[in-house]
């Protein structure tokens, strides 16, 4: 049997893949078992923001694997150690807890803040999400996402969320508004799954201001938007506010599972030895990995030339839309994260589309086409997807 059919025969039917076996990548290209290349704007999701076969990253990986892969965290391991310091020292953190996926760490997340309002604030347990949010698959960041097409089947969820209309302050207000039965606020910055959905400058001061003036637990999600992504290394960074708590996973490690829980030194000494753990977390390899991760993002002029790589794209993307304003409704995008809402296209439509062509993206929502491509993509290539999405949209 071949590859697929294996995988029809021995895989739970949970995903909805392409028509496609990807073999082995370098820098932006990937390529199928047939040896055919693909420019790639999907990341892996959001996850490969340096691209494929990255030197610094796959020879700190070699060069742990020979030493440690796993021993837990009833012992002391420098990459973990480092790994925790550079992030720290670049955001407004005073303490991580590391573990292995941007669930597990909204599931961290929802834990501290339960307990940080038990043991200090003295208010309740409930929490505040937005809607159109998208938070993981496990049961609490389940019932933190947003978005009924995730949760139906699994009731009853975890008691204790309310939803907001996201960019909608005074629904947040309403609901905090004379009583005490809340303890946080989750909110991404950036909605990626629920369509690339910018949250507004004066949205996020004000969620600031009331979690402040509560004494609540501002929690943000950068499982996608964080790490260069936005332009910025984390995309708090673009509002001028800072949280309480932050979530990080995807391109942490460079493509291996890791997921971390930045926390402020308001709640840094939350957390006792037994409230949570995680048996992997932290672990010297996927560390290994993550250093020489930040390591390369952090070097001089690195996210000054995604922000400027962004701008260009957002900006070809709106010469496209003024063309094809009839097809496309709108463009948002900020760094090199963008979404292409169309009127009526079907956004899979468009994506396989693209495939025969040579380009590799994602879908969000059904008319909507999410790009989110290596952050060491370069002007030429956004170049050649406009021009084959302007084919594209021109039959």
């Amino acid at each position: 049997m071949n590859t697929k059919e294996l995988t029809a025969k021995y895989i739970m039917n949970t995903y909805s893949r392409f028509d496609i076996e990807l073999t082995n990548g370098s820098g932006i290209e990937l390529f199928d078992e047939k040896g055919k290349s693909y420019i790639d704007f999907a990341s892996g999701i959001a996850v490969n923001n340096l691209g494929y076969n990255n030197e610094a990253v796959n020879n700190a990986i070699i060069n742990q694997l020979k030493k440690l892969i796993h021993v837990s965290n009833y012992f002391y391991t420098e990459p973990q150690a480092l790994l925790a310091q550079k992030l720290a020292e670049n955001s407004f953190a005073s303490k991580v807890f590391f573990c292995n996926s941007g669930a597990e760490s909204i599931e961290g997340a929802i834990k501290l803040a339960r307990i940080y309002a038990k043991k200090i604030s003295k208010r309740g347990y409930k929490i505040i999400s937005m809607n159109n949010s998208f938070h993981g698959r496990t049961f609490g960041a389940l019932t933190a996402t947003g978005q009924d097409k995730y949760r139906k089947g699994f009731e009853p969820l975890l008691p204790g969320f309310d939803y907001a209309a996201y960019n909608n302050i005074k629904e947040i207000e309403s609901l905090i508004d004379g009583n005490d039965d809340y303890c946080a606020i989750l909110i991404e910055p950036v909605q990626g799954e629920g369509g690339v959905n910018i949250a507004s400058q004066n949205y996020i001061k004000k969620i600031r201001e009331i979690t402040e003036k509560n004494n609540m637990m501002l929690i943000f999600d950068e499982v996608q938007v964080g790490l260069g992504r936005t332009g910025k290394l984390f995309a708090y960074m673009n509002f001028d506010v800072e949280p309480d708590i932050m979530t990080l996973a995807k391109p942490l490690a460079g493509g291996l599972p890791i997921g971390a829980i930045l926390v402020s030194e308001k709640a840094a000494n939350v957390f006792e030895p037994g409230n949570h753990a995680s048996t992997f977390g932290g672990g010297p390899l996927v560390c290994s990995a993550a250093n020489a991760f930040m390591d390369e993002i952090l070097k001089k002029g690195f996210l000054e030339n995604v922000a400027e790589t962004g701008s260009y794209l957002k900006e070809r993307l709106i010469k496209l839309k003024e063309k094809f304003s009839d097809k496309i409704k709108e463009i948002r995008s900020i760094g090199l994260i963008s979404a292409i809402e169309f009127y009526d296209m079907k956004a899979k439509d468009i994506a396989i589309k693209l495939i025969e062509k040579g380009f590799l993206t994602t879908m969000v929502q059904e008319k909507t086409l999410r790009l989110t491509p290596p952050l060491i993509i370069g002007k030429k290539e956004i170049d050649l997807i406009c021009s084959a999405l302007d084919e594209i949209l021109s039959h």
